[in-house]
């Protein structure tokens, strides 16, 4: 495994996006433009940090610092 890549196990929010993938790894930079197309589906009461942490990063590393949500 690429230590780069995302365990969707480890972010409930993210895993439950991932309705149409198989993958228990996933490249960040597709978890950033999963999670813009499909913010709708997420439960962002339920976000916790570390959840929240990793789509601020992924915001700055791949959306300069923006992520674009419906």
């Amino acid at each position: 495994m690429n230590p780069a890549l995302i365990n969707r196990h480890d972010y409930p929010e993210l895993d439950a996006i991932l309705w149409d993938r198989a993958d228990n790894y996933i490249d960040p930079k597709v978890a950033f433009h999963l999670y813009e197309e499909r913010w709708r589906f997420v439960a962002q009461e339920r976000l916790r940090d570390h959840e929240r942490a990793l789509i601020a990063e992924l915001a700055q590393t791949y959306g300069h610092g923006h992520m674009l949500v419906a």
